[in-house]
């Protein structure tokens, strides 16, 4: 111990050597001082990688509600379509007919800007819902438009080569899935090179060679298929409109006995 003035300074040996017990207080100090700051960071750093983990969490979480909304939604649809089309037809047609229809009707409108309506419409008037149906003129002989939107084989063809789909049999128009698709192309195309869909529907229905014959000529167009279609459409949607007030408790495609 050596004392100086009035100033007190207090030595300890250590391995022979003499460390004064202010100095040894200090490497204390910043070493708890060091300590404490690497914990607050440790702790900083782990909060931060649980808060991402649980931001990623969230996201995720969030996504999944947007998905689950979208697919409630989209049930939703399909199932007031499929009640639509069950009064409509008055329940003739087998409930998972239906409902296989409806579905390929929601997404087909979806991908080409429809209203679903609309397109059964049009199935309605030329088909009657009839997957098999073959297309006649007044005559009585066959048209050669087949299936529900009434295709004939060569249009088909040609719509399905620019949508890149496999090479078609006549059979393959009486299967919904790709005589929906075709159809919906089809008019689809007319109505853009029509601009217009009151003359693109008139297209799909009498050709487009007469259509621009008649608007060539200054001739009077037939209206009596689109104001059948728009007829039937506005019947499906009074019904629509029915159906969407109705208790969703209740079967659906209930047969007629």
């Amino acid at each position: 111990m050596k004392a100086t003035g009035s100033s007190l300074r207090i030595g300890l040996l250590f391995h022979g050597k003499k460390i004064w017990l202010s100095e040894l207080l200090s490497i204390i100090f910043v070493s708890i001082l060091l300590f404490t700051l690497f914990t607050i960071t440790f702790i900083i750093l782990k909060n931060e990688v649980n808060a991402n983990k649980y931001n990623k969490e969230i996201a995720a979480l969030k996504a999944e509600n947007i998905t689950l909304h979208n697919d409630l939604e989209h049930l939703k649809e399909i199932t007031l379509i499929a009640q639509t089309l069950c009064t409509f037809l008055r329940n003739r047609i087998p409930a998972p007919t239906i409902y296989k229809l409806s579905e390929l009707i929601y997404t087909n409108s979806k991908q080409f800007g429809y209203d679903p309506l609309l397109l059964l419409a049009v199935i309605h008037v030329e088909s009657y819902f009839k997957m098999d149906a073959y297309g006649r003129y007044r005559s009585g002989n066959l048209s050669g438009a087949l299936g529900l939107m009434q295709l004939k084989f060569k249009t088909a063809q040609e719509v399905a080569a620019q949508l890149e789909m496999e090479a078609l049999t006549p059979d393959d128009l009486f299967n919904p899935e790709v005589n929906i698709v075709l159809g919906v192309a089809y008019l689809t195309q007319l109505v853009t090179r029509f601009k217009s869909f009151k003359l693109g529907l008139l297209a799909y229905n009498q050709g487009p060679a007469t259509i621009i014959a008649n608007l060539s000529n200054r001739q009077q167009l037939s209206l009596n298929y689109y104001r059948k279609v728009l007829k039937s459409y506005y019947d499906l949607k009074d019904l629509s409109e029915k159906e969407s007030t109705k208790s969703n408790t209740s079967p659906l495609c209930q047969q007629q006995k």
